[in-house]
């Protein structure tokens, strides 16, 4: 029988190219000996084809992954199913031959049977006496054959039953399968295996073969089934229109219009539309033929090589679809995969949440121990501030205590002992005039200096003038004395200074002024003091300014000595407060404020 025109065309279009192709066979041929050429023999072109992409990956990785040669990959489409006839195939076998004309093929790889048969009827025509290794097949294909001594494989297996009995399992309420498949010669053998394979279910089940139908019937068909229905996709390769498809592209169509779960047994189908079933895999496939066409480069004969195992298959379920028709996941078998699943909040971000509720534990954590440290540390500072209060009020009963037996002992010095010595000065003139002068004369001074002492030490002790005279005048004659004795110019203003003080901020404003005064005349090396004593309705303050040296007052933090920390504490007590401006060569300014009326706790007993 003639091939159409159309056939023809395309057969001639190969050959006319493998004319050009003839040079280049020499240069091949002259390759280093370590180079090995394998021939990938595959039904159809499978580019874009799910199956036919795994299948690759899983020979070139295989290959990739033995560096023993550098290996040459020659995948061939043979088109089979548009050349049905012997005449087209010879044309194909006849191209071939002239391609691989002059070229050393050291092995060639067959995927599926219509490949295999093809490598099988040709072989001596295009590759004799290379080893072939088929790749793809079911067990049966492999049992119902008989192949030379040097064609090895590891077949598959095809397991429509396995699939059936995994969705009767998801849907046992199950009363109708139906099994799709295309119109070209693969397809039609494998609805007759699926019908032998299906046999022992035709007492409990409808099977319905829906094959030969173009596509547009069988969209129809599919999207108007009867409930409790299912179907089993085997696969298209060709519609009865003669439409050419990709199984897996063909099958897109059919899960967009079909109203019943489809099922299949083809790994590559899943995520395209079905269930699941008990798959195999292309992948695995391709690198179990991989795996012994390398044992066979590396010198061991085929016929010595033992027949490998039938690969397993998996359950491989479409979560998606599981969920589309709702279908339990727990019906699955054990250790079924489960794809595509949706992940929750937990799945993705998992991590995330454990580590925010870390941190949150964490923060919490501190927080709580913040808090407790913030409670001891309030009590500990409530527990201070009852020690300072007792320490203050300790610290006025003592600064009153102290005054209290300075002015006993001024008493007494003035009364008994300065009185004494008065009378003895008295005396020792008299007795002067009626004994020698000059003895006499320097008794006299001695006795007359020791009053003067007692006098000054009993005015240290406690003023007198200042009961007496009030704060103003007391401080004014202390300005006086100090600048006779020392030499030094002191000047005194006061400014609206009421005559009744209470007596504890009278003493307090006295004491500072006295250790003021007496700073700038032993420290400073002052030449000029201001002293200027001034009130209002509410403080009484009191500045001392001098021209002396002056100080850092940041270099006298905790240095301070015990008239500057008697200062500061007297005035604390009243209430007030204390201001020492200084800088060195600047000379030093202390101002003191204090309330007209003291805090109880400097009057307590």
């Amino acid at each position: 029988m003639g091939l159409p025109t159309k056939q023809l065309h395309h057969l001639l279009a190969p050959i006319a190219l493998s004319a050009l192709l003839l040079p280049c066979a020499g240069a091949l041929a002259a390759t280093p000996g370590n180079v090995r050429t394998v021939v990938v023999l595959t039904p159809d072109n499978s580019q874009g084809s799910p199956g036919g992409t795994q299948l690759n990956h899983g020979i070139r990785s295989t290959f990739a992954a033995d560096s023993r040669w550098h290996l040459q990959l020659r995948f061939e489409p043979l088109d089979i199913s548009r050349f049905p006839d012997a005449e087209g195939r010879a044309l194909l076998a006849n191209f071939l031959r002239q391609k691989y004309t002059g070229q050393k093929v050291d092995l060639v790889i067959a995927a599926l049977s219509p490949a295999l048969d093809f490598a099988l009827d040709y072989r001596e025509r295009i590759f004799p006496g290379i080893p072939i290794v088929f790749s793809a097949l079911d067990d049966e294909d492999v049992r119902t054959r008989t192949l030379p001594a040097d064609v090895i494989g590891a077949p598959l297996e095809y397991d429509l039953g396995g699939t059936l009995e995994l969705a009767l399992r998801l849907q046992p309420g199950t009363r109708r399968v139906f099994v799709i498949a295309g119109s070209a010669s693969y397809d039609a053998r494998w609805e007759a295996l699926a019908r032998q394979r299906f046999r022992p279910y035709e007492d409990r089940l409808e099977l319905v073969y829906l094959s030969g139908l173009s596509m547009d019937d069988l969209l129809n068909r599919i999207a108007n089934l009867p409930d409790h229905s299912i179907i089993q996709y085997l696969h298209i390769f060709a519609d009865a229109a003669g439409k050419t498809f990709i199984p897996a592209e063909a099958l897109d169509l059919v899960a967009a219009k079909a109203n019943a779960p489809i099922y299949g047994y083809v790994g590559s189908y899943i995520g395209r539309g079905i269930v699941g079933g008990h798959v195999m895999s292309f992948e695995r496939a391709g690198r179990n033929a991989a795996s012994l066409g390398l044992r066979i480069l590396a010198g061991e004969r085929p016929d010595a090589i033992s027949r490998p195992d039938v690969s397993s298959n998996e359950y491989v379920v479409d979560w998606r679809q599981l969920r589309r028709w709702g279908l339990s996941e727990a019906a699955l078998p054990a250790g079924t995969d489960v794809r595509y699943r949706e992940l929750g909040p937990w799945d993705l971000y998992r991590w995330y949440i454990v580590g925010a509720i870390g941190i949150f534990a964490l923060e919490t954590a501190l927080i709580a121990t913040l808090l407790v440290q913030m409670a001891h540390r309030r009590k500990a500072e409530g527990d201070l501030r009852l020690s300072q209060a007792e320490l203050r009020r300790l610290s006025g009963r003592l600064l009153q205590t102290q005054e209290g037996e300075s002015r006993r002992i001024a008493r007494e010095l003035h009364d008994d002992l300065g009185q004494g010595l008065a009378l003895l000065t008295v005396q020792m003139d008299l007795l002067r005039q009626k004994l020698p002068e000059a003895g006499m004369q320097d008794l006299l001074r001695q006795a007359r200096l020791l009053s003067s002492s007692v006098h000054e030490l009993s005015h240290n002790l406690h003023p007198a003038k200042l009961e007496q005279l009030g704060l103003a005048a007391a401080i004014g004659s202390l300005c006086v004395e100090l600048s006779h004795r020392h030499g030094l110019k002191i000047e005194f203003a006061e400014n609206q200074i009421p005559s009744e003080i209470p007596p504890e901020t009278a003493l307090c404003l006295y004491r500072v002024a006295q250790e003021g005064l007496a700073n700038s005349i032993k420290h400073s090396g002052a030449q000029h003091v201001q002293v200027e004593l001034g009130g209002t309705t509410d403080i009484i303050s009191l500045q001392i300014v001098d021209d002396g040296t002056g100080f850092d007052p940041k270099l006298m933090q905790g240095k301070g000595g015990l008239g500057l920390v008697s200062m500061r504490e007297r005035v604390f007590l009243l209430g007030g407060e204390v201001v020492i401006d200084s800088r060195p060569s600047g000379g030093t300014r202390v101002h003191v404020r204090v309330p007209w009326s003291a805090p109880a706790v400097a009057s307590r007993p």
